[in-house]
């Protein structure tokens, strides 16, 4: 029997050196010997990925009337890396007008509604502190954000995006009350997307309301079945449930739709340890640590992958 060929992938970020990204999607085109082998196009966080990929050095090009051309190797070794991180940063052309930032929405789901819908819908003033709550949740400033927030639904009771953005920022500070409240009044007034759905079910499964989670969390993916946040509030309610191979496959399945997911990522090293698979769990860490080098979480990762080597470590094992 032949040796099964290794396959690796590419993926990457793309970044603005100066403004915002354009509002209309960039095309990213993979290039081998010369001739496009594939094309997809960057989400709207700038993330791309080509997968299924034989060793073979590929270039990733970008030819984007708003920016200057991009061309960038990417060796492929599958034995010596599982996957390549590409970061590329996008030098806007001088002779193009860049969209201003108030065109776009930052900090909400970007399948809710576009800018221009949601300005035509609600009081400018409301979309201001919306606007203004954005801002603040960017810089880290949660306090203000919620004030700001909570300032745009007063002037606005129907202001979904703002409800959810609150019922977030509520979550991150513990206030599992609260962050319900939002969460289901966003529910209430827009309950074609999967966002709020996906976040009520996250409180449930931290509050431990485990079927009350599935519930919400099936709701959602009924309306996004390609979500990665939802496949990997799977993979975490699955574990809790006890679901463990459940719980992998719903996780790996997270990281293939969103390769930069550190959560996922994270959460399967964690789910591997307890199976006790200490070489897959290594495996997951080499490209943890390869994708996010300098990453909140990246220096546990590599004490811990220093440890199950068998190395001594520097500190405490990797936390989600």
């Amino acid at each position: 029997m032949s040796a099964q060929v290794q396959l690796g992938r590419i993926v990457g970020q793309l970044r603005v050196t100066r403004g915002d990204f354009p509002p209309h999607s960039i095309l990213v085109e993979l290039q081998l010997h010369g001739s496009a082998i594939a094309s997809v196009y960057a989400d709207d966080q700038g993330r791309f990925g080509f997968y299924n990929l034989e060793a073979n050095p590929y270039h990733v090009v970008i030819n984007d009337p708003a920016f200057r051309g991009v061309d960038e190797l990417a060796n492929v070794n599958p034995i010596v890396s599982s996957f390549n991180m590409v970061q590329i940063h996008l030098d806007p052309r001088d002779d193009v007008k860049r969209a201003a930032a108030s065109n776009r929405i930052g900090g909400s789901n970007p399948h809710l509604v576009d800018s221009a819908d949601y300005n035509r819908r609600f009081p400018k003033n409301a979309v201001k502190e919306f606007d203004r709550g954005v801002q603040a949740d960017r810089e880290g400033n949660r306090d203000d954000a919620i004030e700001r927030y909570q300032k745009a639904v007063k002037i606005a009771p129907a202001f979904y995006m703002a409800h959810n953005n609150l019922g977030s920022d509520y979550l991150s500070k513990s206030d599992f009350s609260a962050a319900r409240n939002e969460f289901q009044q966003a529910i209430q007034l827009n309950q074609s997307d999967g966002a709020a759905y996906f976040n009520l079910s996250n409180v449930c499964t931290l509050t431990g309301e485990l079927p009350q989670a599935q519930l919400y969390l099936d709701q959602g993916m009924q309306r996004q079945p390609d979500s990665a946040l939802g496949h990997f509030l799977q993979g975490t309610l699955d574990i809790r449930l006890g679901k463990l191979p459940q719980a992998e496959g719903a996780l790996r399945q997270a990281i293939q739709l969103d390769p930069m997911m550190a959560q996922a990522r994270l959460q399967l090293v964690n789910l591997l340890l307890q199976q006790g698979r200490k070489d897959d769990a290594v495996a997951q860490l080499h490209d943890f640590v390869g994708a996010f080098p300098e990453g909140p979480f990246s220096g546990k990762a590599k004490d811990l992958l220093r440890r199950l080597q068998g190395q001594p470590p520097d500190s405490q094992p990797v936390s989600k």
